[in-house]
């Protein structure tokens, strides 16, 4: 476990959906529930690589009728007193970690630097501006993520995630860059097509193509045209109503 890394994350960028990080104390418990995780079951690192953690979140899934019934939990992790809420507690724990893995492999540079190409500032003014778009993006970034539990909001993956604004950030004002309902997790493939216009979502979270892009290129570079959102709330549809009237390619 890549510990003073994971300490780091959480102190400077970790934020849950609220906006706002892990109390420290928090901090400290799950930073010590990784340690016990990993030396009853192994390397968090080796599991993340194996298989981005998916049978150890799935070792320390534990139901309450599994709980009621006496089924003891899949996991080797003795636990003193409640053992669903102690199974409970390192799952959270472990998927802190997963989270922690993925956000090391996002590109948040390439969105920063895409929202400054299309940026005419002038010297006086391009160290404060770059800073503040750079605190914003990356705040926005973290909210995004949490909000789909770092998994592509589409497929599903937690490999190079990206936050993607719904309303483009040219055309958003100061309050709507920074609502993470203004936002969708991503993988590339996605976020590119999305960007472009290429592809669209309803209010159902349905996929719907540009009727001006052949489906069988789409089909070709992978894009799965009967997908849609996880996750998707009445809080994005104001968003996702103006990507479909204004962005899609007509």
């Amino acid at each position: 476990m890549q510990t003073s890394a994971f300490k780091a994350w959480l102190q400077t960028s970790y934020l849950q959906k609220t906006g706002q990080p892990l109390a420290a104390g928090t901090q400290i418990s799950r930073i010590a529930n990784c340690s016990t995780i990993e030396q009853i079951e192994g390397d968090l690192d080796d599991h993340f690589e194996r298989d981005g953690m998916e049978s150890m979140l799935r070792m320390l899934t534990y139901s309450v009728p599994e709980f009621e019934k006496g089924i003891g939990p899949k996991h080797h992790i003795p636990i003193r007193g409640n053992v669903w809420n102690g199974t409970t507690t390192y799952r959270s724990a472990a998927n802190l970690y997963r989270k922690f893995r993925i956000a090391q492999t996002g590109d948040e540079e390439r969105a920063i630097d895409a929202i400054l190409a299309n940026l005419k500032l002038s010297a006086r003014t391009e160290r404060t501006a770059v800073q503040k778009i750079r605190t914003t993006q990356k705040r926005f970034r973290y909210m995004v993520l949490e909000q789909w539990d770092y998994r592509c909001a589409v497929t599903n993956s937690g490999l190079m995630l990206t936050a993607a604004h719904i309303k483009p950030w040219s055309k958003s004002n100061d309050e709507e860059r920074q609502n993470p309902y203004n936002g969708l997790c991503l993988s590339p493939l996605y976020d590119r097509a999305f960007d472009k216009g290429l592809i669209t979502f309803g209010k159902d979270g349905k996929l719907t193509a540009s009727a001006k892009v052949p489906l069988k290129e789409l089909k070709l570079v992978g894009v799965s045209l009967n997908v849609e959102l996880a996750g998707i709330t009445t809080r994005h549809h104001a968003f996702h109503d103006f990507h479909r009237r204004k962005v899609l390619v007509k």
